[in-house]
């Protein structure tokens, strides 16, 4: 008896290591993929978003290694766990066969009374950012799909307004989503009638950043046919507990190395340093290091809390000029060098 338990151990551990994927781990490996698909035609993308892609302010002519294998495995409807650094294409590794699979049920996406898919981040800027991606692809396939993002600040109504339809795409943090379900916006019977697509995006700070409650609640509604996808820089208990609570047997996939070089979750070339102080020495320690420029250059300041965001800036404007109003956002300005200080929330 305990011979035959310890096999059928052995067996379920095989199972289940065969569909972890390393990503460049075995050269081999990865040189027989690279002949089969190099491009994203051969991964099987449709014509529409692969012009879409060439129209970009910069191009895109080639899949990166993410990509190549996360693509085909999510266009076949599995339920992926892709973990790669920023920077590695792993947005564009969800969205392009989402909105491709979204593409060949456009016709029948009308008669549902939720969104098909729902892409949940950990902050309002990332929303932001992923809602201006699928925007841009969307105008340039030049398709019936309508995208939306939900804000904190956004009174019921204005929740209503954006969910009037409704549309195929949701980009949302998931306080959103919660908070769209406690006033009625979202129902839970066309939740579970509609979504066919949850990705988490930047999974390893969703539960850090307080998500948790928010992250079962939604799971519950979300129906056993869902597809699953979980994005994520890092490795991380978090991940491992959200990929328990929502995704059904995933393909993890990880991307380790790329081209001989080893993926650091902090790259070499950055240097980190910490101070160790009292909560009311930050303030003074923070105006030191700016006055004296032993942090030169341009200067992005987190806070967990906008309230000391708020202090912050009313200690620092003493010394420094901060602008309090932007026609624009102001993270342009920051990459333009017209701002080289700004404070934000993690929030």
């Amino acid at each position: 008896m305990v011979k035959a338990g310890k096999t059928k151990e052995k067996k379920e551990k095989e199972n289940k290591d065969n569909q972890e994927i390393q990503l460049n781990e075995e050269p081999d490996v990865v040189e027989e993929e690279d002949e089969e698909a190099r491009t994203f035609e051969e991964l099987g993308l449709d014509p529409r978003l692969i012009r879409a892609l060439n129209k970009k302010e910069i191009s895109i002519m080639e899949p990166t290694p993410i990509q190549r294998v996360a693509i085909p495995l999510i266009l076949q409807g599995k339920d992926v766990v892709a973990r790669a650094k920023t920077g590695s294409g792993k947005t564009l590794a969800y969205l392009l066969p989402l909105l491709q699979k979204l593409l060949g049920t456009a016709d029948s996406n009308r008669k549902k009374l939720s969104p098909s898919a729902f892409i949940l981040v950990p902050s309002g800027e990332l929303c932001q950012q992923v809602y201006k991606e699928v925007s841009s692809l969307i105008d340039s396939c030049k398709v019936q799909l309508k995208v939306v993002h939900l804000t904190s600040n956004m009174p019921a109504s204005d929740l209503r307004n954006a969910l009037a339809g409704p549309p195929d795409i949701l980009v949302s943090t998931p306080s959103c989503v919660a908070k769209s379900l406690s006033v009625g916006v979202l129902k839970s019977e066309s939740i579970n009638d509609s979504l066919e697509i949850l990705v988490l995006d930047e999974a390893d700070l969703l539960l850090s950043f307080g998500y948790e409650e928010d992250l079962k609640a939604l799971t519950a509604l979300v129906p056993r046919r869902c597809q699953c996808l979980l994005m994520s820089a890092t490795s991380s208990a978090d991940v491992d507990k959200l990929k328990k609570l929502i995704l059904h047997n995933p393909y993890v996939l990880t991307l380790p190395e790329v081209e001989g070089v080893k993926d650091e979750v902090i790259p070499k070339n950055v240097q980190q340093f910490w101070v160790s102080c009292g909560d009311r020495d930050k303030l003074v320690h923070i105006l030191a290091l700016l006055k004296l420029d032993l942090v030169q250059k341009k200067v992005l300041i987190f806070t967990n809390a906008i309230d000391m965001s708020f202090r912050l800036k009313l200690f620092l404007e003493k010394v420094f000029s901060v602008a309090d109003y932007f026609t624009g956002h102001p993270l342009n300005y920051f990459n333009s060098s017209l701002i080289l200080k700004i404070i934000a929330a993690d929030t």
